[in-house]
């Protein structure tokens, strides 16, 4: 069965569930097919639409995941239908979850050395048969390719990078051009929550799809970033007069 895609402003986002979309990655991990998964929200969105060179490298992505009530409801406004919010979060556990059970090859890169190390050990207590392969920090120059070759040579399953976007994205693409296989996934703040050192909002915020709200009363200074929402949703209100 076809699966089902949508786009929205310039980027064509995935039109399935988790469960679905979980389904199609772990397939193509199994196959040793190498696989580029961009986890996209409002404001990445709005990035990709004001930076033309963010947008062609999006375009070579396997999947664009909707990590957002907005892009959901920006679906709406286009008369479209994608079924819920993916949180990379979510995907990735889901992955990790997969790789722990099927003797798949994990590594993670990015966040701060005491976020990573520690992400690690709450992972090895959580999954006690995840096959962790290596990690790094992301404070590392990625002009120099010492950790990029580093990563090829070992062929995991799975990379998790943890550099927020555009810098993630950039990376992985890079790394494509080499892999031999392998899922490439940008997971933005995902090391952060998982290690503790920051704070998922509680389910019954999740589940009123305002996450969003939880993080800028938390924390203040986040605001400016969801000033992208409100010029999503006109840009995505001009696309559709338009059409």
């Amino acid at each position: 069965m076809k699966n089902k895609y949508v786009k929205i402003l310039d980027l064509s986002f995935i039109a399935e569930d988790k469960k679905t979309i979980l389904d199609l990655i772990n397939k193509r991990v199994d196959n040793n097919e190498k696989t580029f998964v961009i986890t996209a929200n409002a404001e990445i969105a709005m990035y990709a639409r004001e930076n033309k060179d963010y947008l062609e490298l999006a375009k070579t992505a396997h999947y664009i995941v909707a990590d957002g009530i907005g892009v959901v409801k920006g679906a709406k406004i286009l008369d479209e239908y994608i079924p819920e919010r993916v949180p990379g979060i979510e995907l990735m556990t889901d992955m990790l979850e997969y790789a722990n059970n099927n003797d798949k090859k994990v590594y993670f890169y990015g966040a701060k050395p005491e976020v990573i190390d520690k992400m690690v050990e709450v992972l090895k207590v959580k999954y006690s048969n995840l096959n962790i392969v290596g990690y790094h920090h992301g404070y590392h120059d990625d002009s120099d390719n010492s950790i990029m070759n580093y990563i090829l040579n070992l062929e995991p399953d799975y990379v998790f990078v943890a550099k927020g976007c555009p810098l993630q994205d950039k990376w992985i693409q890079k790394v494509m051009k080499k892999a031999n296989k392998g899922v490439f996934m940008g997971v933005g703040g995902s090391f952060d929550v998982i290690s503790g050192h920051v704070k998922r909002a509680p389910e019954f915020w999740r589940k009123l799809n305002l996450e969003w709200l939880y993080r800028v009363l938390s924390n203040p200074q986040r605001v400016g970033r969801y000033i992208a929402l409100p010029k999503f949703v006109l840009e995505v209100m001009k696309d559709r007069r338009k059409s």
